[in-house]
């Protein structure tokens, strides 16, 4: 076990048993389903685990004191630093510097805002203006950090249909593009590994508050379904492997991960969970 996981890519996720009321902890696994680690141990949730650019280190939320804080943790789960310490955090995402971390903020009275942080929780900086959207614009940066994707409702201003749109920008807000063009919500944008393709779900099926996993091109072309309409658009949380060439993909309302094959649209399960447990918010290590 022990060479098959220094030889993998892992995949961490959070896990709970809700037949025994365990909060959700931190864990890792080979794509081939080897290998599962417990990175965390805690009785608070620690959830939403997320690989530093090097992959030796990862994110994650935890409300072990007393509100919803990003930490960071050796990939071996040795060394938890805390690095905000305000409001309540959630969805931390590294930058491709590897040296910040970018995490939603609530004041937990309706608004939400995205900030960035250095690793020791010094120079917080607000990205986003507050809305009472908790999905609104969540960010992508690039692989190679000169731009940006996000989710847009501009679109839906003049229309007022609930649509929403993938964009991309460069990081000084100009060259600000539309990729999608439809009538539906399009939501959470991840770039693949090489930056030549965008991940993101969408309603773009046909049918409302129900979401598919897709693909395009960083330009806007060549979009591609490739799982069911079986996702929340909140819930929905995917990862590319490091190769590009397939994406795992959780919920925590289906409680199960999937490997998703980006050619084909095959898929299978990353594990099969005990009875009472559910797995989700997978990340690849990079």
């Amino acid at each position: 076990m022990g060479e098959k996981m220094s030889d993998c890519h892992k995949i961490a996720f959070a896990m709970f048993n809700f037949n025994v009321k365990e909060p959700p902890d931190i864990y890792t696994i080979c794509p081939d389903g080897s290998g599962l680690t417990r990175i965390t141990n805690h009785p608070n949730a620690d959830e939403t685990p997320a690989w530093s650019p090097d992959g030796q280190r990862l994110a994650f939320v935890s409300n072990r004191t007393g509100s919803y804080q990003i930490f960071i943790v050796d990939s071996d789960g040795g060394n938890i630093n805390q690095v905000t310490t305000d409001y309540d955090n959630s969805l931390p995402i590294w930058l491709p510097d590897g040296q910040h971390i970018a995490f939603r903020t609530t004041d937990n009275e309706g608004l939400w805002w995205w900030r960035k942080a250095k690793l020791d929780g010094s120079e917080v900086e607000k990205i986003s203006e507050a809305s009472y959207d908790f999905f609104y614009q969540t960010p992508a940066w690039s692989p190679d950090g000169k731009k940006m994707a996000y989710m847009s409702l501009e679109e839906q201003k003049e229309r007022n249909d609930g649509s929403s749109q993938i964009h991309i920008k460069n990081l000084d807000g100009t060259n600000d593009m539309a990729l999608t063009h439809d009538t539906w919500e399009n939501a959470s944008p991840v770039w693949s590994p090489d930056g030549k393709n965008i991940a993101f779900v969408s309603e773009m099926h046909g049918e409302y508050n129900i979401f598919a996993l897709y693909i395009m091109r960083s330009d806007g072309s060549k979009v591609k379904q490739l799982t069911r309409p079986v996702y929340t658009d909140v819930s929905a949380i995917f990862s590319w492997s490091p190769d590009g060439k397939q994406i795992a993909i959780g919920d925590i309302n289906i409680g199960r991960i999937s490997i998703i094959s980006v050619s084909n649209g095959e898929s299978r399960e990353l594990y099969y969970p005990k009875e009472g447990e559910a797995i989700y918010a997978p990340a690849w290590q990079p």
